[in-house]
């Protein structure tokens, strides 16, 4: 199996800082990397982004006609599953770590993250399958730290998830590497349109809620903590004029 995350928010928490640090994780299998190269190639195409570029949501997605085609797009791929990790930073306790250091804000998530990825590889239809994992690079940061981060949480070995099951060492690619990485950051981008207010104070969810029969879920149907790992305030999900009534 192939992972790919990528990011969105920041990880400060001064009063400029987004309201949520969030990672998005596609998992494809191997065999269907194909199909979700072919997927992010025909968006570019569409939108007329050059081969070289990396599809960005930021830079190429700004409309709600092309986050529709995107969403579009992606949810067609076959077997692909979503893992969302967010953070709500009024949510996090005065005095953990993570308030003031942002490589423990960042590896935490990290952290949470391979667990779910791991636990996807673990329970992969049909058979456990190894996976193989590659994160956004973070320009200035120091990577090595998570690495050793992941390290750490292997050798403890504590809760579910089989460690073993990581096939080599995490990397860190730039966007414009793979089209994995470009799929996580539309991911990342549909999450951040839902959970963010804009301008006028209103939210566009279309666009994950299009993409939520591709969220990881448990053996009874529900995506929270599993696909949707939220560590939020107690009222905060159920206050989106979109939110589902039985839950993401």
């Amino acid at each position: 199996m192939l992972a790919f995350v990528d990011e969105t928010g920041d990880r400060g928490t001064g009063p400029k800082a987004s309201r949520f640090f969030s990672m998005a994780g596609v998992v494809v299998a191997e065999e269907d990397y194909a199909a979700l190269s072919a997927a992010i190639i025909g968006i570019k195409a569409r939108f007329g982004v050059e081969k070289a570029k990396p599809l960005h949501w930021k830079d190429h997605v700004k409309t709600f006609d092309r986050r529709q085609f995107v969403a579009r797009e992606l949810s067609n791929i076959p077997g692909l599953i979503i893992n969302y990790v967010i953070f709500e930073k009024a949510a996090i306790p005065h005095t953990a770590g993570m308030r003031s250091d942002q490589s423990t804000f960042y590896n935490y998530t990290a952290g949470l993250m391979m667990e779910r990825l791991l636990l996807t590889a673990q329970y992969w239809p049909g058979q456990t399958r190894d996976v193989r994992v590659s994160f956004g690079h973070v320009r200035g940061f120091d990577h090595d730290k998570t690495l050793d981060y992941f390290r750490i949480k292997k050798e403890q070995g504590q809760g579910p998830a089989r460690w073993s099951l990581l096939e080599g060492t995490p990397r860190f690619l730039a966007m414009s590497t793979n089209s994995g990485m470009q799929a996580a950051d539309q991911y990342a981008g549909m999450l951040s349109a839902a959970m963010n207010v804009d301008r006028f104070g209103g939210y566009e969810a279309q666009h994950l809620l299009s993409v939520r029969p591709q969220i990881r879920r448990s053996s009874s149907g529900s995506s929270a903590g599993y696909g949707f790992k939220t560590m939020t305030q107690q009222v905060t999900l159920q206050s989106y004029p979109w939110w589902p009534a039985g839950g993401l």
